[in-house]
């Protein structure tokens, strides 16, 4: 009931803000968008390139105007480190939802993705997933969840649609394949994938190998 009111709130304050005109030129209030990356531990690197990104995205909004359906609203990004670990990540959102973000971008991982976006559904608080390519994120009827690009399913479709166009080009000289992964929830489940579908396209899967990150 609490989420539901504070949902209704928001709106109605939405509402009030695109039905009236700026009065005298005054600035909207920011817009806050959490920024939820791995920052710290083993993904460090690759979640400091996400937030990198990000931070660029909305600099070029902010420069170009802003958010003009809100009469020009700047974005403002709550940065939040999600430690290379599903528990933290979803920690991080509760802090960001007490903060009063409208939405949330990461948060890399798909492990760290699942998390985030179960915490950010318990407020309806929009959750946009960069990177995280597990189809379960997006499968489960979370309706406060979104992905830019496809999930593992439909890239490992397409990965093995080009490796019998470069097969067949070659003269088909490949028939055996060895899957070799890495454990996370992506490694794991492209392998999975894979090896369950490259019989069908004529192949002989000899082994799948696993490895630490």
């Amino acid at each position: 009931m609490q989420t539901r009111r504070r949902f209704v709130s928001q709106s109605a304050t939405l509402a009030s803000a695109l039905a009236f005109p700026l009065i005298g030129g005054a600035q909207p209030k920011p817009l806050k968008v959490g920024v939820l990356h791995p920052v710290t531990g083993a993904l460090a690197y690759s979640g400091q390139q996400c937030r990198l990104g990000a931070q660029l995205a909305i600099e070029d909004i902010n420069a170009a105007g802003g958010i003009k359906s809100l009469g020009g609203a700047k974005l403002e990004a709550l940065l939040g480190d999600a430690q290379s670990q599903p528990q933290a990540g979803a920690a991080e959102v509760e802090k960001m939802n007490e903060a009063g973000v409208s939405a949330i971008v990461g948060a890399y991982a798909s492990a760290i993705c699942l998390a985030t976006t179960q915490a950010a559904a318990k407020y309806n608080l929009p959750h946009v997933v960069d990177v995280g390519v597990a189809d379960q994120i997006v499968e489960r009827g979370l309706k406060n969840t979104f992905r830019f690009g496809p999930g593992y399913r439909k890239s490992t479709e397409v990965a093995m649609a080009n490796l019998l166009v470069l097969n067949k080009a070659a003269g088909n000289p490949a028939k055996t394949v060895m899957v070799i992964h890495e454990e996370s929830l992506f490694g794991a489940g492209t392998a999975q994938l894979l090896a369950r579908e490259l019989p069908g396209y004529g192949f002989e899967v000899k082994e799948v190998v696993k490895h630490a990150n």
